[in-house]
């Protein structure tokens, strides 16, 4: 899941580049955030990171090997904004990554002329989406019941399949090779979703 979804926010971030010939701002910061945001939950994904280094193969060894680099550049961050993630490892950069589907949502409606119809509105439902269900991932790190937290993490993915959906459909009208990419990306990435859990009661966060 966090591989597939490294790679689908890449594409976001060629996305923001190549979309329209230039620059947009608005993408770009959202793609920026989940940078940051993976880089986070890579660095303080300890819970993940555990079960992964009882995995064998190659994509066990390159989740290691990326989770070595991303904690190496924490290390930089000051304590104190250390602590803060740590205290809310999947919360925290679960925001970050709503940022992505703002960003997609404001270009959509303030650039979206530069589309056809079809490909704004793809791009609308999209940002949404993306903003709707990273939004429920991240509350299910801050609420306090399990139970709330459990719904939440159910809910989360079943957003994030009709945004994939809305992925596909902006996929088809642009043909831009980069959503391409991310479309491929987050619907696996949606598979495994739908079996997350973060357990409150032992105070440990995101599994799947």
């Amino acid at each position: 899941m966090a591989l597939c979804n490294i790679v689908g926010d890449l594409g976001y971030l060629g996305y923001a580049f190549v979309a329209e010939g230039f620059v947009s701002i608005p993408k770009l910061t959202g793609a920026c955030f989940t940078v940051l945001a993976h880089l986070f939950l890579l660095a303080y994904g300890d819970d993940q990171a555990r079960i992964v280094e009882k995995e064998k193969g190659l994509l066990s060894r390159i989740f290691l090997r990326l989770r070595a680099a991303a904690s190496s550049l924490v290390s930089f961050m000051p304590n104190a904004w250390r602590k803060k993630i740590q205290a809310r490892p999947v919360g925290i950069p679960f925001l970050m990554l709503s940022v992505n589907g703002a960003g997609l949502f404001m270009d959509g409606i303030t650039h979206g002329r530069r589309l056809t119809g079809l490909a704004m509105w793809s791009q609308v439902t999209l940002g949404l989406l993306v903003s709707a269900g990273c939004g429920a991932f991240a509350a299910a790190d801050f609420v306090k019941q399990q139970k709330t937290a459990n719904i939440l993490t159910k809910t989360a993915p079943a957003i994030l399949f009709f945004a994939s959906l809305a992925n596909a459909e902006l996929a088809l009208t642009t043909g831009n090779p980069f959503i391409i990419m991310s479309f491929v990306a987050f619907a696996l990435s949606n598979m495994a979703g739908f079996f997350t859990h973060i357990d409150k009661e032992k105070g440990q966060h995101l599994h799947s």
